[in-house]
């Protein structure tokens, strides 16, 4: 995940200011768990180098046996005062099986599904949302746009030659991702939120490609079929929260349209694209640095001055101007109620696009392409 270290080498820098001391669990929570730390001190952490030097794991505390109590035990036995955890909505989860332990949750996610939107009119404003976005995001949203765009992507060989590409995203049940691909102008967007109702779509893909002679569509990972199933997904290797394997999403769709629209056109050139892993990897967005080393310096404050429980540290916009705000786990029953999913004010599930309130709410993070159209000849 790109801004990690960015937020650790701020904690860092910060603790030694403030003369307190500061370790790092290796992989996380299970690192808690076998008392596996490194004193951050003797450790030299660039914070434009991607993902975390402490490395991670996926690691459910309700399904280790006694898992909250070990990891009180050990916090109690290695006199650790607080915790700054960050990660996803399954990492942060944990923190909800010691709410009344100091801590200072950070969100870090590409998936940007952690936070809330308070409002249920049609017209959001900044802040009506809470956390405007979780780390990583930006950074993320900012690739898949330039992935699918003529100016730097793969529109180019799309319109070059005459290719129906099917790019996916990652994004199990929350389509933000994919969604900010809407700021590389693909033709259409699929995402987990909305079934796909598959015969419908063929049909104005189709149209669409006989039309301007070439096509690139985003689907998320987690995208699902009208009957609720999955366009991908090995149910045989869940992980410790339950998720299944997601994997090959766009290959599914790929493969199917390739099948159905033989009778239609050539269809040797429909392809299916997974850039999987690079939307994750790499050094983190300035937007993205800034933000992990303000929160890594916040969260070393607030323990240092004092909180009780556990506080999720939110970033929230006013106008143009971001800022961080203390969000109290005690607010909230569990991590369930902090999942933001997108909805028809971000999405047009008609259109299978971006609505113009998805791209005022991107554009405040990333920058929009150089739409293709105009561009090229149509026979």
């Amino acid at each position: 995940m790109p801004p990690l270290n960015a937020v650790i080498a701020a904690a860092k820098e910060a603790a030694a200011r403030d003369h307190v001391e500061l370790i790092g669990f290796v992989k996380g929570w299970q690192g808690i768990i076998d008392r596996d730390f490194v004193n951050l001190s003797d450790i030299a952490i660039d914070p434009l180098i991607g993902g975390t030097i402490l490395r991670s794991s996926r690691v459910n505390l309700q399904q280790v046996p006694d898992g909250a109590q070990v990891v009180i035990d050990n916090l109690k036995y290695l006199n650790v005062d607080g915790l700054i955890v960050i990660g996803g909505d399954d990492t942060l989860s944990n923190s909800f099986c010691l709410k009344d332990f100091p801590q200072a949750l950070i969100s870090k996610t590409i998936d940007n599904d952690v936070g809330r939107i308070d409002t249920d009119e049609e017209k959001i404003t900044p802040e009506d949302i809470t956390n405007y976005f979780t780390l990583g995001y930006p950074t993320a949203a900012q690739k898949i746009a330039s992935f699918v765009s003529l100016s730097q992507g793969l529109r180019t060989t799309a319109y070059s030659h005459g290719r129906l590409m099917v790019v996916e995203s990652m994004g199990m049940h929350a389509g933000w991702l994919a969604l900010s691909s809407g700021m590389g102008h693909p033709d259409f967007i699929v995402v987990p939120e909305y079934p796909l109702d598959y015969d419908t779509f063929k049909g104005i893909v189709c149209e669409r490609y006989k039309d301007q002679k070439h096509l690139i569509i985003v689907a998320a990972e987690g995208a699902r079929w009208k009957d609720g199933s999955s366009l991908s997904a090995d149910q045989s290797e869940k992980d410790g929260f339950g998720h299944p394997r997601f994997k090959g999403a766009a290959e599914a769709l790929a493969k199917r349209l390739k099948e159905d629209l033989k009778g239609e056109f050539d269809t040797r050139n429909v392809n299916g694209v997974n850039p999987s892993y690079l939307y994750r990897s790499g050094a983190p967005g300035e937007l993205d640095v800034m933000w992990a080393k303000n929160l890594g310096r916040e969260a070393v404050r607030m323990l240092c001055d004092g909180i009780e429980g556990a506080a999720f540290l939110t970033i929230q916009r006013k106008d143009i101007d971001f800022s961080i705000s203390p969000y109290s786990l005690r607010n909230v029953g569990g991590i369930e109620e902090l999942h933001r999913f997108v909805d028809e004010r971000f999405y047009d599930p008609d259109q299978y696009s971006i609505t113009e309130n998805g791209k005022e709410y991107l554009a405040a993070m990333i920058n929009e392409l150089p739409d293709y159209h105009g561009y090229g000849i149509r026979r």
